[in-house]
Order: structure tokens, then C-alpha cells, then sequence
């Protein structure tokens, strides 16, 4: 941001005629540059902006061109730029206009998502944010005969795709109090009259469910949240019990929250569901202002989940020498761990580097079968002086992109073998790992045919 600045100021001291000029010079080069282009010189016919966002908006929804997942952002960004364009231009003086556009808009999400592999969610993101942008900008224009209050259930209703998810826990923006009051009840006798019915329908019932925790929500109020859910739910499971904690806490309604914490949650599986009552009762005591108790539930909470952010939260509440005993508690606990990032993490979290790198070293086979998201969350806790881990993750994040032939990603991998260059230099044993010269040659050996590879490595 501050380089962005810092570019504005510099492009501010040009010529206005030189910067026209490679304006106009960039128009034809992109089809989605000539439209910000043509947008900008229209912000002061705003009549003229509306009607070319209007056609854009048509456009966007009538089109049946397919994004792929590599061309997703693309189409996130055009929406993107539309919903700029009507937020900082059109709304702050023509509210109106700008709700109307901004409906359309959102009308388009059904079009946009069934044309593309949206599996990381960026268009969807951004159609949430229009959502957000439609409560604002209804705030803004005119109300309608009926009021809002009508509008807002037909569009809750209509929420097929997920991008109406912000309306109901937002709808504060637009509606008051009181009609936050009237749909609250809606939704309530909604869901005691679907729970009545002979033939239960589920997906109806979690469905009236859902609105009603939503408009609680909006209007923060836990009482209507916890009876949303025993309404469906009169023996909550863990799960339900820390959402609803979770909701009365962030009310600051202590008191409420503290009904669900007193008894124990008990295990389910793999999780540990009293340690996470646990975590949220010393919550509850820290917004009571009862520090020795939070300071209680912390150390039961260590003894039966200790991890380090667990190990974090009491650290500095207790002495030096608490704080020694309980690192090596923890230490003890990371060591009996049966996977071997769950030791890895908390063991460089803690400096514990020599510890951490023996175990890489004799687990390097299974670290190579990580997934790469999992690998550079690794590498981004290694120290600078860690060289034998990072080499060890280094090498399995550029032979895992090199034996899958991702051909979009080898950039990525000549940029990891180069780090692995620099790193020879600083390191002075490999311990049991191939050298760097033999680990080279062997990737020369066996990927020596990926010719569109080798030159992206060579030219850095």
C-alpha cells in the first residue's frame, strides 16, 4: 500500500499530457484494462457510467463462457471491478441507482458460478461481498412500499447458492430492532410449526434453523441463538454447545455462556471436546475479571491437550520455573505424537530445532508424501539457520512438482532448486541425506526430458 502511494505521488508530478498519452497507448492491449479505461472517463458523466455499467451487468449475466479453475480469478476480478466501480462511484450520490445496479448484480451470481471451477472461492467470495454491498446501498436508497421486511425473507429464501449467507446476520444494516423482533418470530414459528409437521422434512427444519441463529445474530442476542438450536437439538451435542458458547461470549452474556461450561463434555473419538470447554471457560472467566481461575482452567486444560498454543495461553501467568516444567511436559507430549508433523510444529514453534531436524532426517521418506500446502506451512516455521530441514522440504516441494509434470508450477520449482544452490554453500554436513551435487544429478537424470523446465532454472 505504501508503495502504491508512493507511485501515485510520482505519477502525480507527470505531465498530464505524457500520462494521457501512455494511457491511451496501454488501450487495446487488454480487453479487461480498455473497460477500467473507458470507466474512468466517465466519472464525471455519471448518467453515462450507469448505463455502461448496466450493460456490462447484462452482459456478465447472459454470458455462457466457462472459467476454469486456473481462469476463476479472472472472472472474480470483472465482478470485482463492477462492484468497485458502483460502491466509489455511483453510490455516494445516486443511492438509488446504485441499489438497483448492485441488485442486478447480485442477480448474476447463479450465471457466474455455474460457469466456472470456483474450488478456491474466489468468485463466491466476492459475491458475498456484494451481498453486504446490497445492504448498505438498500440502507441508503429508497424504501419500498412494503418496507424491506418482506423483501429480506423472499431473499433468505432464495439462497441456493450460499451468497446470500451474510443477509440474515447483517440485516441489521437495513432493518430496526423491531423488525429484527418480527423475523426472529417469523423464523421461530417457522421451525416449531416444520417440527410439528407428520412428514419431517430435515433439510426444512435446519433450514428455519439456520435463519433464526442468523437473525440472532444480527441482533446479538443469545437467548434467541441457544433456543434456535434446542429447538431442533433439546440434548446439544459438544459441537452445538461450543457454537452457542462461542456466540455468548462474543455477546459478552458470561453468565449464559457459563451454564454450558460447568459440567464435562467428555471425549468423542479423536477430538477432545472438554478441552475445548475447557479453553472457552477460561474465556468466560478472563471476560468475569476471575484471573485464578482462568489461570486453573488453563493448567487442567494443559494436562489433557498439551499443545503449544495451550502452552502460550499460560505462559506468562505463571512462574519461570512453571514455565520451564511445563515446556518439557510439553516437549514429552510432542515426542509420543504418531504423526510426524504434529512433532515437527510445535517443536520448531519451541526452538527446539536440533530435536526437530533428527526426527525430519529419519522421516524424510514420509515427508515426501506431504501435500505441498502442507510443506511450505512447515518451512515457514524453520529458522534461517535450519538448513537441513529446509533442504529437506525444499527438495520434496521441487520433486513433487517435477515427478507430477505440473508444468504451471515449474517456476516454483526452479526458484526451490536455486535455494537449494545457495544453501550448499552454507551448509557443512548432510548428515545421512544425499549431497546437494548427488541430489542434483539425480534430478538432471530424471527429468532431463522436461525441456519447457530446464531453461526457467538455467535463466535465474
Amino acid at each position: 500500500m505504501k508503495k502504491q502511494r508512493g507511485l501515485v505521488d510520482d505519477l502525480a508530478l507527470l505531465d498530464s499530457v505524457v500520462l494521457a498519452s501512455f494511457i491511451a497507448s496501454l488501450y487495446g492491449e487488454y480487453e479487461l484494462l480498455d473497460t477500467r479505461i473507458e470507466r474512468l472517463l466517465l466519472k464525471n458523466d455519471t448518467s453515462a457510467l450507469i448505463k455502461t455499467l448496466k450493460k456490462e451487468i447484462k452482459s456478465l449475466g447472459r454470458s455462457s463462457y466457462f472459467y476454469s479453475y486456473y481462469q476463476a480469478g479472472e472472472l472474480a476480478h470483472n465482478v470485482y471491478q463492477l462492484k468497485s466501480e458502483i460502491e466509489d462511484n455511483v453510490l455516494p450520490d445516486f443511492p438509488d441507482q446504485a441499489f438497483q445496479l448492485v441488485n442486478d448484480l447480485l442477480e448474476t451470481a447463479e450465471n457466474s458460478l455455474n460457469r466456472c471451477d470456483d474450488s478456491d472461492g474466489s468468485v463466491g467470495d466476492v459475491y458475498l461481498d456484494i451481498c453486504l454491498l446490497w445492504l448498505k446501498s438498500a440502507s441508503l436508497s429508497s424504501v419500498p412500499a412494503t418496507g424491506w421486511l418482506p423483501i429480506i425473507k423472499q431473499l433468505a429464501d432464495s439462497n441456493d447458492y450460499g451468497v446470500l449467507d451474510p443477509l440474515l446476520p447483517n440485516a441489521n444494516i437495513l432493518l430496526s430492532q423491531g423488525e429484527l423482533r418480527q423475523l426472529a418470530a417469523y423464523y421461530e414459528d417457522g421451525l416449531r410449526a416444520s417440527l410439528k409437521t407428520k412428514k419431517r422434512d430435515e433439510f426444512r427444519d435446519i433450514s428455519w434453523s439456520v435463519n433464526l441463529h442468523s437473525v440472532a445474530e444480527a441482533l446479538k442476542d443469545p437467548a434467541i441463538y441457544i433456543q434456535a438450536t434446542l429447538l431442533v437439538s433439546p440434548s446439544p451435542n459438544h459441537m452445538q454447545m461450543e457454537s452457542m458458547v462461542e456466540f455468548s461470549l462474543h455477546c459478552g452474556a458470561y453468565d449464559e455462556a457459563m451454564k454450558w461450561l460447568q459440567k464435562d463434555w467428555g471425549e468423542s473419538g479423536w477430538k477432545k471436546p472438554n478441552a475445548t470447554r475447557l479453553s472457552l471457560l477460561a474465556d468466560c472467566y478472563q471476560g468475569l475479571n476471575q484471573p485464578e481461575k482462568r489461570l486453573a482452567a488453563l493448567i487442567e486444560l494443559m494436562d489433557i491437550e498439551p499443545t503449544f498454543e495451550n502452552f502460550q495461553k499460560v505462559e506468562p501467568l505463571v512462574s519461570e520455573d512453571d514455565v520451564r516444567q511445563l515446556r518439557e511436559q510439553l516437549i514429552i507430549a510432542v515426542l509420543k505424537e504418531s504423526e510426524l508433523d504434529d512433532q515437527l510444529d510445535p517443536l520448531l514453534k519451541l526452538n527446539e530445532y536440533s530435536k526437530a531436524e533428527e526426527l525430519a532426517i529419519k522421516g524424510v521418506n514420509e515427508i515426501a508424501e506431504w501435500h505441498y500446502t502442507q510443506l511450505l506451512s512447515l518451512l515457514d516455521e524453520v529458522p534461517e539457520h535450519g538448513h537441513i530441514l529446509r533442504i529437506i522440504l525444499l527438495r520434496c516441494l521441487a520433486d513433487d512438482i517435477l515427478e507430477g509434470g505440473r508444468t504451471q508450477a515449474y517456476h516454483h520449482a526452479a526458484r526451490y532448486l536455486h535455494q537449494l544452490d545457495k544453501l550448499d554453500q552454507e551448509v557443512n554436513t548432510y548428515s545421512s541425506l544425499p549431497t546437494h551435487v548427488d541430489y542434483m544429478e539425480r534430478v538432471k537424470a530424471k527429468h532431463k526430458r522436461k525441456s519447457s523446465f530446464w531453461p526457467q532454472y538455467n535463466v535465474l
